[in-house]
């Protein structure tokens, strides 16, 4: 039996579509609305995650993840409140995040910085 895609509108919607009937989603749905962030050719799956696993190990982790805990902590929170996140927590990693620039400029780290 086909299944209709849930209607478009909030994630709850489909989030609750997908927990309470547990059905099969493919790759272009799951693409569409939002569950994954890339689909890749049959077989290129673990290339792609290698790929992307040495894109993340080459920036700067301290910023990273700084960067990361900090759109986890804004999430839901008015913009004003989550820039004054963003400017209190930003000096703990300044320095690594001048020194990765500095790498990035000088292309001796991650994607090339030529012309920055």
């Amino acid at each position: 039996m086909a299944h209709a895609a849930p209607a478009a509108g909030g994630g709850t919607g489909r989030a609750l579509d997908l927990i309470l009937t547990g059905r099969i989603v493919a790759a272009q749905e799951a693409l569409r609305i939002g569950l994954v962030t890339e689909v890749v050719e049959p077989g290129g799956h673990i290339a792609r995650a290698l790929e992307l696993a040495e894109n993340l190990a080459s920036f700067p982790q301290a910023t990273m993840l700084a960067d990361r805990a900090a759109a986890l902590a804004a999430l839901g929170l008015p913009l004003a409140d989550g820039l004054a996140l963003e400017a209190a927590n930003g000096p703990v990693v300044f320095e690594d995040g001048v020194a990765g620039a500095e790498r990035f400029a000088a292309a001796r780290a991650g994607r090339s910085g030529a012309g920055a």
